[in-house]
């Protein structure tokens, strides 16, 4: 009576990426171009030096997230085995089947 564990789900992760709007690509390219139009090179290392600090704080907390999602289903898959899964019975509970 025992069934085979499933297979973790990792679909998740792809219904969490959607895509921008319309509006946020346009905002999106607006500052792209207003960085290529720049000239001052120090803005632009200060802008370059934000985004990589953001970027790193942005992928830790994001990595962190995907963690507890995960434990979370697989949590979720471990109660959901133990609900289907019958209780045995006394004669399987003495000869621990």
């Amino acid at each position: 009576m025992t069934s085979e564990p499933s297979t973790f789900d990792v679909n998740f992760v792809f219904d969490l990426a959607q895509r921008p709007t319309l509006e946020e690509e346009l905002h999106m390219e607006k500052e792209i171009r207003a960085i290529r139009e720049s000239d001052d090179i120090e803005e632009l290392k200060k802008y370059a030096e934000m985004l990589s600090r953001q970027n790193h704080e942005q992928s830790y907390f994001i990595a962190g997230c995907l963690t507890k999602i995960g434990k979370l289903h697989a949590t979720i898959a471990s109660l959901k085995m133990n609900i289907e899964r019958p209780s045995k019975t006394l004669l399987e509970k003495i000869l621990r089947l």
